[in-house]
């Protein structure tokens, strides 16, 4: 009976670990979603502090000194964010909306002298703990000026680059580590992460190399770990694997990297996104200026179409990348310049207010008409494709919490193209983690290789929502936007006119991928205007809602 009942344990066993190993291989099973309440609590990426009456503007100044500052900033932050970086008058539209929020600008002390580490350090003493700082040896050297910021967030000291040390030393600061010595090679990064590793978030890890500007303040600020490492050094990649293992489920990496593909392939295999914001600046102090936004889109309707027409959206990608808007999103404001009444779809990141609200007001208050959809891939740059269905279960909520947060209603994947039915069947229940939320209407799959155009406008169905891969892209081969011409924009209009129409199958949709960096504002007016009656241009939306009215339920390739 004994032996009866120990092989019976033993087979049960086996079952289970069989069906756990393909639960994760084989997404079958798609667990229920979060309700609105429980999406409430997944939004926020970073714990916006008070900000302060008087804002403290530091302008000019060399890099180095800059970095201590930063580093300044981050401390202070932490209490009450009142140090703002002006980078090269970049920040105009940041200083006014500060004013707007009623703090007074301060360019200038008591005395009338612009803001250095002189007039900084006796201001803010108090926020330096133990009077001490770190040394590094200066603002060009990535190992040395991440770990000086770590070592910042950990004991609050003020890290310093070598060429400003007298400065401190001559104002009361006492020198507490030094690094100028240090190779600082991930050996010696790996002891003090394992010793300090609870000092900082697990929700957030900070990616950066010192060319850099963005984000030292913030990862200070929120105690988020610094680092960077070559994609193609992979004895220091079993680092980062440790950072990224360590982290919670479906957490956010800050900043950039030296291999777009391999970085966001390897931070997606442990459920992590990629947000790019290595030149997202003044962080610590613009997140704790929170206004409120009307949603950014609203559930669209299925619109009256016409069957001698082909439908085609057109979609301005790469708006997963933090920095481009919160900079300026120069091209979508230029757009919106030109009056054109062709309503163009804007990738937008769903979290930008952490970074910038008001960049996301601005955007909505300049909106002509256009529309918004998140950027690739929902909550942040991630690759489905390399996660675990479990995986792709928590990015997946929390791709719906910042949708709900935002009001955006389609999202956007970035992934390389299935390759086979199998591949497929994989590819169309991992799509099922995003259609299970009621505001997630559908989506646009921007499928590698080449150029996001890889899907060939195949349509899959998830939970009876289309998720449309892109059919066309406007993006340059050569790379260079200076190659543009207009007889090649020509051309792809040409391509586009040739299509038919058909509103009832999928080969009378198409979506159109327009490429930032080679194809700017001027390029897609020119070929918009190229577009012949037969082509009718909608807003993704729409588009999605189209589709789904129109076209039989079933996963189809134009022909």
């Amino acid at each position: 009976m004994s032996f009866i009942k120990t092989a019976f344990a033993l087979f049960m066993s086996i079952i289970m670990f069989i069906t756990n190993s393909i639960s994760m291989v084989f997404p079958g099973v798609i667990r229920d979603p979060l309700s609105e309440e429980e999406l409430s609590s997944l939004s926020g990426l970073f714990d916006p502090k008070p900000l302060a009456d008087e804002i403290v503007v530091v302008n000019g100044l060399s890099k180095d000194e800059r970095a201590a500052i930063q580093c300044l900033q981050g401390l202070v932050g932490r209490e009450e964010a009142s140090v703002f970086l002006n980078y090269s008058g970049q920040s105009a539209n940041e200083l006014k909306d500060l004013e707007a929020a009623g703090c007074t600008l301060l360019y200038a002390d008591e005395n009338g002298k612009s803001w250095s580490l002189e007039n900084l350090i006796p201001r803010y003493f108090s926020h330096i703990k133990d009077k001490g700082y770190v040394l590094f040896s200066d603002a060009d050297t990535t190992e040395q000026i991440n770990m000086a910021f770590n070592y910042a967030t950990v004991f609050g000291w003020l890290a310093v680059p070598k060429s400003c040390e007298e400065k401190v030393k001559a104002l009361g600061l006492v020198k507490m580590q030094d690094l100028t010595d240090d190779t600082l090679d991930f050996t010696e990064q790996r002891e003090f992460y394992s010793e300090y590793k609870d000092e900082f978030v697990k929700s957030a890890l900070v990616h950066l190399y010192a060319n850099c500007s963005g984000l030292r303040d913030l990862a200070v600020q929120q105690r988020i770990f610094i680092t960077f490492v070559q994609d193609d050094d992979y004895i220091a990649r079993t680092f980062r694997d440790q950072l990224f293992k360590d982290l919670e489920p479906a957490s956010a990496i800050l900043g950039w990297c030296q291999y777009e593909v391999e970085f966001t392939e390897s931070a997606s295999h442990f459920g992590h996104y990629v947000i790019p914001s290595d030149h997202s600046l003044n962080v610590s102090i613009l997140t704790c200026n929170r206004i409120e936004t009307e949603p950014m889109a609203q559930k669209a309707e299925a619109p009256e179409l016409d069957p001698d027409k082909h439908y085609v959206s057109i979609v301005y990608s790469d708006g997963d990348n933090a920095q481009w808007i919160s900079n300026g999103y120069k091209e979508y404001h230029q757009w919106q310049s030109y009056n054109i009444d062709t309503p163009i779809t804007w990738t937008f990141a769903p979290q930008m207010n952490e970074f910038s609200s008001t960049a996301v007001k601005r955007a909505l208050d300049n909106n002509g008409g256009d529309s918004f959809i998140t950027g690739p891939s929902g909550a942040g740059y991630a690759r489905i494709d390399r996660m675990s269905n479990k995986e792709v279960g928590n990015f997946a909520d929390l791709t719906a919490a910042t949708m709900l947060n935002s009001g955006l209603r389609i999202v956007t994947l970035l992934n390389m193209v299935p390759d086979n039915a199998y591949e497929d069947w994989i590819y169309t229940n991992k799509l099922r983690n995003f259609a299970r939320y009621e505001n997630i209407d559908g989506g646009i799959l921007q499928l590698d290789k080449p150029y996001y155009a890889a899907g060939g406008g195949k349509v899959y169905f998830a939970e009876d929502k289309p998720f449309m891969s892109v059919r066309f892209s406007l993006w340059h081969p050569s790379g260079d936007a200076s190659q543009v011409t207009n007889e090649w924009l020509k051309e792809q209009a040409e391509i586009v006119n040739s299509c038919p129409a058909d509103i009832n199958s999928v080969n009378g949709y198409s979506v159109i991928n327009v490429h930032p960096w080679t194809v700017d504002p001027d390029d897609l007016a020119y070929f918009v205007s190229q577009l012949d009656d037969g082509v009718e241009v909608l807003p993704a939306a729409e588009l999605i809602a189209a589709v789904a009215e129109n076209v039989p339920h079933k996963t189809a390739t134009p022909k």
